[in-house]
């Protein structure tokens, strides 16, 4: 009100030229200030009220139009409308705040269906292994039947060769650096019977009595063991004060029958943590064949 006070004559006095000018009134004296401030007034006003009843009648669906007789509905109802900014506001900081809920929840959700296809994942290897051993398991079962029906003797060597070759496809992680000996107890030492991707000059050299070396260890404990992280200290992975052949992790497993021993199965993995505890499941099935074909010839 002060700075409309402030202004109004000069304002006034422009007008009055203005009107002057146009011969719309015949003296500047003719319209001062007051009268400006009237026709203001009187255009505010009506502004205001056409405003509120709007405002009314945009923020009401139930307001009819008209008298009691001529009602209507009321076509200006718009429920997106906001009278005040800081009913934006508020609405901003309800949709901000919904958002950020929401937010987190489809991060929870992204985390959980991530989970979730992990986890099926490793069922679809576990089956896909199932499936392998399955298949690998009647093959071998197949040639010792051909082999009996035949009358003919399938060869030791022959038969644990087959065996630990389908061994080594059955386990969980990949088998591409995996490599594979299988030792027989003759006499008082450890010596190779059967190998997969060992070369021939560890084959000739690898003998280990009881307790010494990975699978005399084994041989001498009589329980299956996983070492996934292999120490350049531990003294198991020695030969005569000599590293043995560089490897990151292995697995041993005994050949035996209650407490008899008759040899020690290792797979053998180039990388750390290459095997895991369900692979001791499925590589008991193959020990067990590798322990009978040693039984059966022993007896023949």
């Amino acid at each position: 009100m002060i700075l409309f006070n402030t202004f109004l004559p000069t304002i006034s006095e422009w007008i009055s030229l203005l009107l002057l000018k146009f011969n719309l009134i015949k003296e500047e004296k003719d319209f001062d200030k007051w009268d400006l401030y009237s026709v203001l007034g009187v255009v505010y006003l009506s502004f205001c009220i056409v405003r509120f009843i709007g405002n009314i009648w945009r923020t009401n669906e139930k307001i009819e139009i008209g008298t009691a007789v001529t009602s209507f509905p009321n076509p200006f109802y718009d429920p997106t409308f906001k009278k005040k900014a800081s009913d934006l506001d508020r609405s901003y900081r309800t949709l901000t705040v919904d958002y950020n809920k929401k937010l987190e929840l489809l991060k929870e959700a992204g985390e959980h269906k991530k989970g979730l296809i992990d986890s099926l994942n490793q069922i679809e290897v576990r089956l896909r292994i199932l499936m392998r051993h399955n298949k690998n398991g009647n093959r071998i079962i197949r040639s010792l039947n051909y082999s009996y029906f035949r009358d003919e003797k399938l060869p030791v060597d022959e038969g644990l060769k087959l065996i630990i070759e389908e061994c080594i496809t059955v386990l969980e992680k990949d088998q591409s650096d995996k490599s594979i000996s299988l030792f027989k107890v003759e006499g008082n030492q450890l010596k190779i019977a059967s190998s997969v991707r060992i070369n021939f000059e560890s084959v000739d050299k690898r003998v280990f009595n009881k307790g010494e070396g990975f699978a005399g260890y084994i041989w001498e404990r009589n329980a299956p063991e996983i070492v996934n992280n292999i120490k350049e200290n531990d003294s198991r992975f020695e030969d005569g004060g000599l590293p043995a052949t560089k490897i990151g992790s292995i697995l041993g497993y005994p050949l035996a029958i209650e407490d008899q021993v008759v040899g020690v199965l290792c797979l053998q993995s180039e990388s750390e943590e290459g095997f895991k505890k369900s692979d001791l499941i499925t590589v008991e099935f193959y020990v067990r064949l590798c322990t009978f074909l040693m039984i059966h010839d022993k007896i023949k």
